[in-house]
């Protein structure tokens, strides 16, 4: 490990340096959280023998102990819960959204914190998901899927182009900023192997972009929290002192929680540290308000009409239809929240993108059975071992009405099928089928 980085670290943490070092050779401790969206915690451990150990982090975040596997599982597959990093829910923690706010992760891949905010506003409010790497953006947007929230707008951008689509229009911004990754160290190789003095200079420097756009999306009276993973103070305490120098309207707002750390940044306030000694992995996290009361709204998105196969459709086969529709190009999506105008924004997935119209007939897309918000009229409920079957691709004998239905395990949705009164024709999507 680079002395320079090391003698950082005694500099920072003084007479804990020891024991910092000493978690360097532990195993990092994993976890995951419930769902809320979709179960609660007694369905899910009646469904999922796993320890009840709470975490600090979250009021839903659990420690995993030695569990393997759990990605393939059904109720992961459902949507049932998100592994996660256990410390990594702290930054949402602190935003704390609440129901119908509008909500802006500017840094979103792979998800873990999107899907977070997405359980907290309930299907209320208001979501965009913003990831600049385009293979990472289309893990998001399939996490996003998964977890079934119906008011996320994925995009693929630049956090510029975010700034002009939405100035002064987010209750809360979440900036997560790429980092030189220190915190990650115990768990990850390759953060201890790139890691030098010019790429933390590089990262402050994309750092403070980051954070002039995210300023420029936050409302004002807004609530705007800057989380890093790393230790050092260049991309932490400096960085924040170098943006509220630059923006006298924001000062920093210390949360009431009882984890972590505080880090006093000199002559602003106090944020918040984690370390491995706390329970989990490496955060900063620093939570501002910004004064005044204004804010802008945005133009909405004009339809074109709704074709009356795909509303037959969707009164067929769902018990509530989605109070928002938009159609475009016989793409048609649903919603919560309106459909927003997004400038010249890469979208990836506004709200739930429900199918595609094909000639004269609607065909139903996965995200369209892995809605949390909506409740299928003639649901199909899967035995053990046609989960299974189900999950590999396969077709499945089973008398049933004509048309399409989802199909659950244990009442939770895990994708599609189209029946043809004998036989339901797998529709699971081919890049998520076990092998």
């Amino acid at each position: 490990m680079d002395d320079k980085f090391l003698h950082e670290m005694k500099e920072l943490l003084g007479s804990e340096y020891d024991a910092w070092e000493k978690t360097l050779d532990e195993s990092p401790r994993r976890g995951f959280r419930i769902n809320l969206l979709k179960t609660d915690a007694q369905e899910f451990f009646s469904l999922m023998p796993l320890a009840k150990e709470p975490t600090p982090f979250c009021d839903h975040g659990y420690y995993l102990q030695d569990e393997k596997g759990l990605g393939v599982t059904p109720a992961a597959l459902a949507g049932l819960f998100y592994i996660q990093e256990p410390s990594a829910s702290a930054a949402v923690t602190i935003l704390h959204p609440k129901k119908n706010d509008k909500v802006l992760d500017l840094c979103a891949a792979p998800g873990s914190k999107s899907t977070q905010i997405a359980e907290m506003l309930d299907n209320t409010g208001f979501l965009c998901a913003n990831e600049i790497n385009a293979s990472r953006a289309a893990i998001l947007k399939e996490n996003l899927e998964r977890h079934g929230a119906a008011n996320v707008l994925v995009t693929n951008n630049d956090t510029a182009l975010l700034k002009d689509a939405f100035p002064l229009y987010f209750d809360k911004v979440l900036c997560d900023a790429p980092c030189s990754g220190e915190g990650m160290m115990r768990k990850n190789d390759t953060a201890r192997s790139q890691w030098s003095p010019e790429l933390v200079s590089a990262c402050a420097a994309r750092q403070k972009q980051i954070l002039e756009n995210a300023y420029a999306c936050l409302k004002e009276g807004g609530i705007l929290v800057y989380s890093t993973c790393t230790f050092n103070r260049h991309e932490n305490e400096e960085v924040i002192q170098h943006f509220l120098s630059q923006h006298s309207d924001m000062s920093i707002d210390t949360p009431p929680v009882s984890f972590g750390r505080k880090a006093e940044v000199e002559g602003c306030g106090s944020a918040i540290r984690i370390f491995p000694m706390d329970g989990g992995e490496g955060h900063f996290i620093c939570r501002m308000k910004k004064a005044g009361n204004a804010s802008r709204d945005v133009r909405l998105k004009k339809s074109e009409r709704i074709d009356f196969i795909v509303t037959s459709f969707l009164h067929e086969t769902l018990s509530d239809v989605y109070p928002y529709l938009y159609q475009y190009r016989n793409r048609v999506y649903g919603g919560i929240f309106p459909f927003v105008e997004t400038g010249r924004c890469h979208i990836l997935s506004h709200q739930v993108y429900l199918g595609e119209i094909k000639g004269r007939r609607f065909v139903p897309s996965h995200a369209f059975f892995m809605s949390s918000c909506v409740t299928f009229k003639e649901p199909i409920e899967l035995s053990e071992s046609d989960v299974q079957v189900y999950l590999h691709g396969e077709q499945i004998a089973c008398a049933a009405s004509k048309g399409w239905h989802a199909v659950t395990w244990k009442g939770h949705a895990l994708g599609g099928v189209h029946s043809d009164g004998k036989v339901l024709k797998n529709k699971y999507p081919k890049h998520l089928r076990l092998r």
